[in-house]
């Protein structure tokens, strides 16, 4: 076959691109990568400054920081031509504890909210410094999606932030605060004036009474880390949602009721670590309120603390939820007799119950004994039994094999 091509066929695929097109791919890096295509060729030389996203962070430019920061900053965002859009911005840890830092991000802050921005992200401020551009973010009306974290001074861990007045974010559909101080009470009322708000992540320490309250979300994702010492009580009284995490980290300590009014919810992912004896109620309690979903998720660390196992799964046997639509089930705990016997009984309360996934977990403490922690899963296909997965036990004869496998497991003495 003789060959065409010849040295004029070969073209620059690339700058053969129209601009438009260039500046959707160049926005898909780091600015400070965007920003090296300037040195490719006269027409590169100016793309990244007209990326709709921007994302700077102090860690990753060279040195010297602040000035590479400012440069970049004046570049692509600062003396922007008004008739180019602003999407996404992220700002990331730049030389926090500087005034001449406040003064720059509170600039930037001031020129993307002209610019129809839709997400805003700003990390590793502490919150003395945020305090002052606060008041800016909340008034950016074009946001669709804000992510603050990181805003805390060392040693002010019981510091609180304080949303300001005067918000004006009627478009805002998700909220995304973590590792922030807030109030209670201040939290929900900010969460009654944001209006379109439908998903909502938390991750935040532990209070007394916490209790979150909205008629637009549908998504929350809360994690409680730290110190859970002083929660007692978490209410959610959310009629919109459908989808939860809910994550307590290290213990329940005094935890003792959780509460939901979740009537739409269809799918949570439980996560509650170093479970005692005091809190298999405040498990049972929680599973009642969320016995209607489709698909449940647990990941229940039983605390090893305990003499012997405890039964954290259906506890109590008085009121057991019925899991009326259930479908997919995932648990991660201890497997020992207890809990397996509980999920016997799910496997009798779910009648549309279609996968089970069971993963055993345990962290031995020194002086305990390791025969009553074992796993009483029954083998598995590689041999061992650390994990067991069944599928189709919507077909009733399936259903009555797994349970005719776990029973005998539960009731052998390994």
């Amino acid at each position: 076959m003789a060959n065409s091509s010849t040295d004029s066929d070969l073209i620059d695929r690339l700058s053969n691109l129209p601009d438009a097109l260039l500046i959707t791919i160049i926005s898909f890096l780091p600015t400070h990568i965007a920003a090296r295509t300037s040195v490719l060729c006269r027409r590169f030389r100016h793309l990244w400054e007209a990326s709709p996203s921007l994302a700077l962070n102090s860690y990753e430019l060279p040195r010297p920081r602040s000035k590479t920061f400012i440069a970049m900053a004046k570049r692509a965002l600062l003396g922007r031509n008004p008739s180019l859009p602003l999407h996404s911005l992220s700002l990331e840890a730049y030389d926090y504890g500087s005034q001449n830092a406040i003064a720059i991000v509170s600039s930037l802050i001031a020129k993307a909210r002209s610019l129809d921005l839709h997400h805003l992200t700003m990390k590793g401020f502490w919150l003395s410094d945020f305090l002052p551009i606060l008041p800016i973010v909340f008034t950016i009306n074009s946001l669709r999606r804000l992510s603050l974290y990181g805003f805390r001074t060392p040693g002010q861990y019981t510091q609180k932030l304080n949303f300001p007045s005067g918000i004006n974010l009627t478009f805002l559909r998700s909220l995304s605060l973590q590792w922030i101080g807030a109030d209670v009470a201040d939290l929900n009322k900010l969460l009654s004036e944001l209006c379109s708000l439908e998903d909502l992540h938390l991750h935040i320490r532990g209070t007394p009474g916490f209790t979150l309250s909205s008629q637009t979300i549908r998504k929350l994702k809360l994690i409680f880390t730290e110190s859970t010492q002083k929660l007692d009580i978490v209410g959610l009284s959310l009629p919109l949602l459908e989808s939860l995490h809910l994550e307590i980290r290290y213990c329940l300590g005094n935890l003792s009721h959780i509460r939901a009014k979740v009537p739409l919810l269809t799918k949570a992912v439980i996560k509650l670590g170093y479970i005692r004896e005091k809190n298999a109620s405040t498990v049972d309690g929680l599973l009642n309120c969320i016995s209607h979903v489709e698909e449940l998720s647990l990941d229940l660390d039983e605390s090893t603390f305990e003499e012997h196992p405890i039964p954290i799964l259906l506890e109590s046997r008085k009121d057991v939820p019925k899991f009326s639509n259930l479908k997919h089930l995932d648990m991660t705990l201890c497997f020992h007799e207890h809990n397996l016997a509980a999920v016997i009984m799910m496997l009798h309360i779910c009648p549309l119950l279609e996968s089970l996934k069971l993963v055993h977990e345990i962290y031995f403490q020194t002086g305990k004994k390791r025969k009553d922690w074992q796993s009483k899963l029954p083998r598995n296909a590689d041999g061992n039994y650390r994990y067991a997965y069944f599928r189709n036990l919507h077909l009733e004869e399936n259903r009555k094999e797994v349970i005719k496998l776990l029973s005998k497991k539960c009731s052998s003495k390994r």
